[in-house]
């Protein structure tokens, strides 16, 4: 509430509007004419310059049914499949250069996933938006770091783990004697710190670019047509973003975003699936050619390595598959918003609906990764056994196992039996059979 003194005290809130004189609207369209990030302040009477008034949710329909009820289900599943993948290749025998990569892949993921999480609990499934008369500053700042600041520096991480991932297993299949020396595990920890000071270096500046405040007053903006109640987070440039020039700023931060950290690892991505799959076809060749020669051993552990080179083929063309489109995007985004090229498709829902797709066919690409381990990785499943699954459980599915087995044998041995016994009785078993034939 707002008690000013002019020619007289009135009381200016949530039930009591000011006085809407003509002065005062002339006033008001003459602040918005002055610039376009000014709104006035009926209660203050004054203009509120270079300030934005930032709305917590464009689209509330569709962002409370993705965030509130879509979203959550995925992060828990992503949470789960991505913690568990981490453990399983933390084991020490489990330890390689290419599950040293996996498993900070899916640290990476998980933090993708787990940062907005209290925010859309809070704000969408706890549904505070139909209460912003509670709107407190903290509510901005929670905002703004979990959606819009900190989850892009760690899906940088992830995409450019992502090719150095593909990038090591093609050295590892194509030039094995080298592999052991590019290929270990401090070259992998060194690469990993190295993508993530590049990826926070180029990420953190969008946290600082504005600071946040709420106002709670009877304001027109462009928003509104008419003076309205708001209560709302807004946003002022702070020095470090007038130094640089917000337009050279946002141009900077997301040219960067778009060619180094979406389109140059997607189209890496490409080349390097493409060869792995080459490799691949030739390596089915020369396991081929061992069995032949009677090399078993070498064709074993050749059958081993194709394996693993298939289960990293797809998991990469799964994040292809998902990211591709982001980057396309994000780049035509880009074009026309540096060089003011007007797009009928981006001025209207198409881009939320197309952001909050991609986002969730992301997040939901995680818990699939756990499924490609399961089912093409020998090693990961039983790591994931000795780890997860009760002893006694395993006892008895081996018991079952065991008993289905000598099942199977006996059956066999009283089938091997009969059949020797129609073949030397062989008047006795066309008896048998005419008989049969008869019911």
């Amino acid at each position: 509430m707002i008690t000013l003194q002019l020619n007289q005290s009135y009381t200016c809130d949530a039930q009591h509007a000011p006085s809407i004189s003509p002065i005062l609207m002339k006033a008001a369209k003459d602040c918005l004419n002055e610039g376009m990030f000014h709104f006035y302040d009926g209660c203050l009477r004054r203009c509120i310059t270079d300030t934005v008034i930032l709305p917590l949710s464009h689209y509330q329909d569709l962002e409370e049914l993705v965030y509130g009820k879509i979203f959550p289900v995925i992060v828990m599943f992503a949470i789960v499949s991505n913690m568990t993948v981490a453990v399983v290749l933390s084991k020490k025998h489990m330890i390689t250069s290419t599950n040293l990569v996996l498993k900070y892949m899916a640290v990476a993921e998980l933090l993708v996933g787990l940062i907005p999480l209290p925010w859309t609990l809070f704000f969408f499934t706890m549904k505070h938006y139909e209460h912003n008369e509670d709107l407190e500053l903290w509510w901005c700042y929670l905002n703004k770091y979990s959606m819009d600041a900190l989850p892009p520096i760690f899906h940088n991480i992830a995409m450019w783990l992502t090719v150095l991932l593909a990038a090591q297993r093609y050295v590892s299949i194509s030039y094995p004697m080298y592999s052991r020396s590019i290929c270990n595990l401090r070259n992998v920890r060194i690469a990993t710190l190295v993508i993530t000071a590049v990826s926070f270096g180029c990420g953190l500046p969008k946290s600082f670019d504005y600071y946040l405040d709420v106002v709670d007053s009877w304001v027109l903006s462009g928003f509104f047509p008419d003076f309205r109640y708001t209560r709302a987070c807004t946003s002022k440039a702070t020095p470090f973003l007038l130094f640089v020039g917000p337009t050279l700023f946002y141009n900077i931060y997301f040219w960067t975003r778009t060619i180094f950290f979406i389109t140059l690892p997607s189209i890496l991505l490409v080349i390097l699936n493409i060869l792995l799959i080459r490799q691949l076809r030739l390596a089915e060749l020369r396991k081929i050619r061992l069995l032949k020669e009677k090399r078993s051993e070498e064709a074993a552990r050749q059958r081993d390595i194709n394996s693993t080179s298939y289960m990293l083929v797809f998991i990469v063309s799964l994040f292809l598959i998902v990211n591709l489109p982001q980057a396309a995007f994000m780049g035509v985004l880009c074009v026309c918003e540096t060089f003011h090229i007007r797009v009928a498709l981006l001025d209207g829902i198409f881009p939320a609906v197309f952001l909050l797709s991609s986002n969730m066919l992301v997040m939901a690409t995680y818990p699939i990764n756990f499924g490609i381990y399961c089912f093409m990785s020998s090693s990961f499943r039983q790591t994931f056994e000795d780890i997860f699954v009760p002893t006694w459980f395993i006892h008895f599915r081996n018991a079952m196992q065991t008993e289905r087995t000598a099942t199977r044998s006996v059956m066999e041995e009283r089938n091997e039996a009969t059949e020797h016994l129609m073949l030397s009785d062989v008047p006795s078993a066309r008896y048998y059979a005419k008989r049969a034939s008869v019911y």
